[in-house]
Formats: structure tokens, C-alpha cells, sequence
């Protein structure tokens, strides 16, 4: 006849079993309550969401209607401005920003210029990064007009690396070649030309006449 060997781990599980019983005859109720409450928090949670994303939608639209009547007038910073103060935050508030620091600049209006085009933040998506490439434009344009050359530089080259746009980046890279000029290394400005052509070979016509034979 086998003798049965005693395994150690029987009596462990046993009374951790033993434990668990006890634990949930004393604190079952209690565990429940907390459950219920987590529970009830969740709810609370989603509900509260749920009202701040409408909210934010809502808000989002009014945004979006303020600022095409003011697209729909006359233009002036102001009424960018306007749209800025009200609806930040939004997705038009924010290129609101960019229109009034753009009115600004037309305007002569440095100072403002820079400020609004300092509260735009980079926008997500092909036309946010048309209106990123944009804005940096912009910023190297008032360097320009503050002689900062070397910041304009930076800022085009930035702007044209930000979009696929072949808007942007020919006019980006036609400014850049003027400040390459400005700064006497015609090389470079020549190599500006020869980029566009290289990347949209269908303007090549446009630009043989900046480039060296």
C-alpha cells in the first residue's frame, strides 16, 4: 500500500481559501457598496463628457459662424480679432489668429502682426498644414521687414518643409531665394529656383530664366 505524501501546498490553499471566505463574509457588503459607487461614478464621468462634447460642438459651430461672417466682410483685422477673443480655443478661433496677423501685416501693423501670429498653434490635417506653412511664412516675412534675415531663413525653409502644398512651397522657396540674394550668395538663391523646378517639373518655364545654363 502507497503511503500518501503530504503536499505543503494543500494546506496553503486550503487556508488561503479559508482567508478568502472569511474575507468576503465580513467585507462582501462593503466591496459591493464600493462597486456600486465606482459604478455610479462612471455613469457620472460618461454623462459629464457626453455634455462637455456637445458643448464643445456647439461651440465649435458658433466659432465657425463668427468667423465667416467675418471672412464675409470686409476683411479688416478687427473682425478676426473678434473671432480670436471669443472663440480661441476653436479650430476657427485659431485661424482667426492667422487671417488677423495676416490683415495686420497687408496693414503695415508689425507690433499686432506678431502678436496674433504668436497666439496660432500648428493645426492637424492637409489644410492645417497649409495654414502652418502659411503662418511661417508670414513670421519670416515680418523678420524680413525687421532685417532679421537669418531668422526669415530659418522660418521659409521651416515653412517649406511643413506642407506638400505646391503653392506654398513655391512661394515659400521664391522668398527664401530673395533673402539668399539680400544676403549676397546667389548660389543659394539660384538653388531655390533649381528645387522648385526639381520637385514640380511642370513650372520648370516659369524658373529657367533664374537658373544658370
Amino acid at each position: 500500500m502507497t503511503n500518501k505524501v503530504h503536499q505543503p501546498e494543500n494546506d496553503i490553499m486550503v487556508e488561503t481559501k479559508g482567508k478568502l471566505e472569511l474575507f468576503f463574509d465580513k467585507y462582501g457588503n462593503k466591496l459591493l457598496t464600493g462597486l456600486g459607487c465606482i459604478t455610479v461614478i462612471a455613469i457620472g464621468f460618461f454623462l459629464v463628457s457626453s455634455i462637455a462634447e456637445n458643448r464643445d460642438a456647439k461651440r465649435e459651430a458658433m466659432a465657425d459662424t463668427a468667423l465667416a461672417v467675418a471672412l464675409n466682410g470686409e476683411g479688416a483685422a478687427e473682425e478676426f480679432v473678434a473671432v480670436v477673443e471669443e472663440y480661441g480655443k476653436t479650430k476657427a478661433g485659431n485661424t482667426a489668429a492667422y487671417l488677423a496677423g495676416a490683415a495686420y501685416l497687408e496693414a503695415g501693423d508689425m507690433e499686432n502682426a506678431k502678436l496674433y501670429l504668436e497666439k496660432y498653434n500648428n493645426a492637424k490635417g492637409a489644410a492645417g498644414e497649409i495654414i502652418n506653412a502659411l503662418v511661417l511664412m508670414l513670421r519670416g516675412d515680418l523678420a524680413v521687414e525687421q532685417n532679421d534675415l537669418q531668422s526669415a531663413e530659418a522660418l521659409y525653409l521651416e515653412s517649406m518643409a511643413c506642407s506638400n502644398d505646391p503653392v506654398t512651397y513655391t512661394e515659400g522657396a521664391q522668398k527664401l531665394a530673395l533673402v539668399y540674394a539680400a544676403m549676397g550668395d546667389e548660389a543659394k538663391a539660384e538653388q531655390c529656383y533649381k528645387d522648385i523646378v526639381a520637385k514640380y517639373p511642370e513650372q520648370a518655364r516659369a524658373y529657367t530664366k533664374y537658373i544658370s545654363k
